[in-house]
């Protein structure tokens, strides 16, 4: 019985101890180990059946424990029920276009039409759209565009979207950035060309993400026009929904889809994205991996290429840290705050992006709200490394009394930037971006810092 339970077979232990009940030597132990082993299995049902008619301590304790672990399982699944169904909701309440599109799996640029100033897309489970300029023109769009474009959309689901794309696009003459109007992508619009195009993605629907910090922004720098924001409606992030996710973007690119189908429309070269060195030399922003020699880097660069487009990653050379110190420094900060929950001037202070971006430029935060706890307590590190930086800048190292020994070391170094990182961006974006770089931060000296980085070992 000892011998079962110890090697972890708990119907084997079970079996055991239910013959030794009739003992009243081995009684007590052979109920402590069928409670424990039902316990082990999560099997918490049968734990409070079994034990109906034990009335001593360990059973009671259990029982106990595991009712309240069922109301705890019971809310979830309701929870769980209640959000679906919210779903389920919310899709049947999108508009469809006039005209029906049929599926095509074979031919993804077939799965497009214009109505108006909408251009709607066709997918298996549904239509989403974007709200385009008045005179924007699907039909002088290249299909390899609207091919990638289904392909950030649907290529965790369709297979078939990953399809070859058309040949033929050349290379636009303008640059520009998936903006979303927080740190990172602010930081990236300070060091790219004036003459970037910065398109920011609404949605279209009510959530929980709430619009007015980043149109605060976005009205400022349209109102003095110290960059050009184009922004642009769509309920495209409803598609992962179908797929048991929740509301969000398919693919890290997705987040550019509108910007794939006005690439044409303005004479797109490049598309930029705010990926900061946690999202790019850094494995979950933990562990140092070469970039460029990446299969996620190699496919997708390729796959931009063929659309006559330039992947870009103009921030790929600095931390979450060193966006925070560009974006500082800029006249925009008074006017940033990536806090998704904020009312259009302050963050939540009770959120995770309120914490390690808010927290560090001296605003206001709540550290014993719940989101804040709960993600200070994971293990890996959540955006390991810079909440390690955060957790020292704003001295906070008493929260996490288990990484004394990595907050003990000179951390200061995370703001500054990495040369090798600039070398993935084509020779005259490098140039532009570089001098404006080392207008805000220094070169990173000592490049061992961040390429020995192993946080959290697995």
């Amino acid at each position: 019985m000892r011998r079962a339970y110890n090697a972890g077979r708990w119907d084997a232990a079970r079996t055991h101890a239910s013959k030794l009940l009739l003992r009243p030597s081995e009684e007590t132990l052979a109920r402590s180990i069928i409670v424990r082993s039902y316990w082990n299995e999560g099997r918490f049902q049968e734990l409070v059946d079994c034990t109906k008619e034990w009335h001593d301590e360990l059973s009671h304790s259990y029982r106990e424990q595991a009712i309240d672990r069922l109301k705890v399982i019971g809310g979830e699944k309701k929870l769980t029920m209640m959000k679906e169904e919210k779903l389920q909701r919310l899709r049947n309440e999108q508009p469809k276009p006039k005209v029906p599109i049929n599926w095509s799996a074979e031919q993804m640029d077939a799965n497009y039409s214009q109505e108006g100033s909408r251009v709607w897309f066709r997918y298996p489970e549904g239509y989403v759209f974007w709200d385009m300029p008045s005179d924007y023109d699907l039909q002088s769009t290249h299909p390899a565009l609207l091919c990638l474009t289904a392909e950030v959309l649907l290529a965790p689901w369709i297979s078939s979207s990953k399809g070859p794309l058309p040949k033929g696009r050349i290379l636009g003459g303008r640059g520009s950035l998936s903006f979303s109007a927080g740190t990172d992508s602010t930081a990236a619009a300070a060091v790219m060309a004036d003459s970037t195009l910065l398109g920011y993605h609404r949605r279209s629907f009510d959530s929980m993400l709430d619009h007015r910090n980043a149109e605060r922004l976005i009205n400022h720098l349209n109102s003095t026009g110290e960059r050009e924001v184009l922004s642009i409606s769509s309920n495209h992030e409803l598609i992962r929904t179908n797929y048991g996710k929740p509301v969000g973007f398919s693919t890290d690119f997705a987040c550019a889809s509108h910007l794939l189908l006005l690439a044409d429309h303005f004479d797109l070269g490049g598309i930029g994205f705010g990926m900061p060195i946690d999202n790019t030399y850094l494995w979950k922003g933990r562990k140092f991996r070469k970039f460029e020699e990446t299969q996620y880097y190699t496919y997708w660069t390729k796959r931009f290429a063929q659309a006559g487009l330039d992947l870009l990653f103009p921030i790929a050379s600095i931390s979450e840290a060193g966006a925070l110190m560009i974006a500082k420094q800029t006249s925009w900060i008074e006017h940033l705050n990536s806090c998704m929950r904020g009312d259009g001037i302050n963050g939540c202070g009770r959120c995770w992006k309120c914490f390690h971006k808010n927290g560090p430029l001296g605003r206001k935060i709540d550290v014993t709200s719940h989101e804040i706890s709960t993600y200070l307590q994971k293990r890996p590190l959540r955006t390991a490394m810079h909440a390690l930086w955060a957790i020292k800048k704003m001295n906070l190292e008493y929260l996490v009394p288990d990484l004394k020994s990595q907050l003990q070391q000179d951390l200061s170094w995370w703001e500054n930037y990495y040369p090798p990182g600039l070398e993935i961006l084509p020779s005259d974006l490098r140039e532009i971006i570089q001098n404006n770089l080392e207008l805000y931060l220094q070169p990173l000296k000592d490049s061992t810092r961040l390429t020995t980085i192993d946080l959290f070992p697995e």
